[in-house]
């Protein structure tokens, strides 16, 4: 068996501001040849879990192109056409094939390619010289998957799990699936249903019995009962301003795609049937601050409107001004993105004490910046190792990062916006958030790992660029009626892709 691999990651947002493009991935690395099994390997990655499944199986494994970068606003024209064609490119040159493998996020926005995943797997499939050749795709399980990403690739697996635990069981599911189809013991085939509705990421947890859970237990047990070789269901990343965007079930069988419309329309119903169960209770700051000291034990807020992990910039500085009007002095951390503050800072020197403005600099649409009164506690280069997640083992950088004090309150300040997974950017910095009573997180789901008996968690509401209520946001290509804007009792199907 020969295999071709690859991997493009980014989840878009189009409600944020940030464009990436090669600078930013070159960040978190672009990798071609033999150095992405380099560096994929001993990772958790799903493109490791599809080298040790491939590995396993005794494949002639060809690595061609590995990049990803954080979630943000939109991709740079420049750098997708760049990376498919480095993959394309890649592909061709392998031939022949037995095989390929895509890890791919489902969430990419480019302002040109309007399924720039899909644009991934034709640029492929289109050079494959046998259109038999199986195609496996990895995704995250916030994935917007489309009909041509469908129609291309036999297999299609996303995530289980949320708070994302399973990157690596994901790849190396997908590459199993793949190997079986080489081997001829199976002839996949993806189906998938969808309808024209989107639902909030804080409520998604596939924890203990919660919504999405029941519908991972529900997915296991088709799988279970041999009705499906693969089930997966996708959420949908919601702040995708684009007609098609929905909420959808998917199936992989064994050459049946009867069977695979009838799981998929399953599952995607049983997320439905939970839609108003996904909308979870929130704050505003203060009265998040102000529940927060009344609370026996400590509290992680969660500023969810600002979630660099939902491609917000991670600079409003609602919580840190609610935190200065009405606890000052209690012990709190907070993190903020503010590349001119850090640069303050770093020219202050350690022990130095200044009036800062902080935030509301690379997003000025809902706030203006904290005027601080703090002392420059500590300087560091906010380098960090994830300890878990999909990038567990990674390294990541805050860039040139401040630890400043006002009363009670750190305040850490970075210059760049960065994947939180639990609390290792706290801790590079020299700040424990166990000494805290309160720590906030711009993050929607990780923060939960961190959760104890006497730890609560509370969210907070407001604008920004990943906000809560999503039948607030002013949405320009969305095709009505969706849910939730429109609260109707009958599903719609979402719109074809443009």
């Amino acid at each position: 068996m020969r295999v071709a691999i690859a991997s493009f990651e980014f989840e878009g947002n189009s409600l944020s501001l940030r464009v990436a493009g090669k600078e930013d991935f070159a960040r978190f690395g672009i990798f071609r040849g033999d150095d992405v099994v380099r560096t994929a390997t001993g990772k958790q990655l799903s493109v490791t879990g599809a080298l040790d499944t491939l590995n396993d199986a005794k494949a002639e494994i060809v690595p061609i192109f590995m990049s990803r970068c954080v979630s943000g606003g939109h991709v740079d024209d420049a750098f997708y056409d760049e990376a498919v064609e480095a993959i394309a490119t890649g592909i061709a040159d392998a031939l022949p094939l037995d095989g390929v493998y895509l890890s791919l996020h489902g969430a990419m926005i480019c302002a040109t390619e309007k399924d720039p995943e899909g644009g991934v797997i034709k640029a492929v499939r289109e050079k494959l010289d046998d259109s038999s050749i199986p195609i496996a795709v990895s995704l995250d399980l916030h994935a917007h998957v489309t009909q041509r990403m469908a129609d291309m690739a036999q297999i299609i697996v996303g995530y289980e799990t949320y708070p994302h635990v399973d990157a690596y069981r994901t790849g190396a599911c997908a590459a199993g699936l793949l190997v079986r189809a080489i081997k001829g013991e199976i002839a996949p085939v993806t189906r998938i249903r969808k309808y024209n509705a989107i639902v909030p990421v804080l409520g998604g947890a596939t924890l203990g019995d919660e919504p999405m859970a029941q519908v991972a237990a529900l997915s296991r047990g088709i799988e279970a009962d041999g009705r499906a070789l693969s089930v997966s269901y996708f959420p949908v990343q919601p702040w995708l301003d684009m007609a098609d965007v929905g909420i959808t079930g998917l199936a992989v069988t064994d050459g049946d795609p009867a069977a695979g419309d009838t799981v998929a329309q399953e599952v995607l119903d049983a997320i439905w049937d939970r839609r108003r169960a996904f909308e979870l209770p929130a704050m505003t700051p203060a009265d998040a601050v102000r529940a927060a000291i009344a609370y026996p034990g400590r509290t992680l807020i969660v500023d969810a409107p600002d979630a660099m992990g939902a491609g917000a910039q991670g600079d409003s500085p609602a919580l840190l001004s609610a935190l200065l009007e009405v606890a000052p002095e209690t012990e709190a951390t907070v993190y903020i993105v503010d590349p001119e503050t850090a640069a303050q800072a770093f020219e202050l020197g350690e022990g130095a004490s200044a009036r800062f403005h902080i935030g509301a600099k690379q997003d000025t649409r809902w706030f203006s910046p904290a005027p601080v009164q703090a002392t420059v506690e500590r300087l560091c280069n906010g380098t960090f190792t994830y300890s878990g997640g999909p990038a567990s083992g990674s390294k990541a950088s805050t860039g040139q990062t401040a630890v400043l004090r006002s009363g009670g309150i750190q305040i850490l300040v970075g210059s760049l916006p960065f994947y939180e997974h639990m609390d290792e950017h706290y801790a590079a910095c020299g700040i424990d958030i166990r000494s805290c009573k309160i720590a906030s997180f711009k993050n929607l789901m990780n923060y939960r790992k961190l959760l104890e008996p006497d730890v609560q968690y509370i969210p907070i509401h407001g604008p920004g660029g990943a906000p809560l209520r999503l039948q607030d946001v002013d949405w320009e290509n969305r095709q009505r009626p969706f849910w939730p804007a429109d609260d109707t009792e009958e599903p719609q199907e979402a719109p074809a892709t443009a």
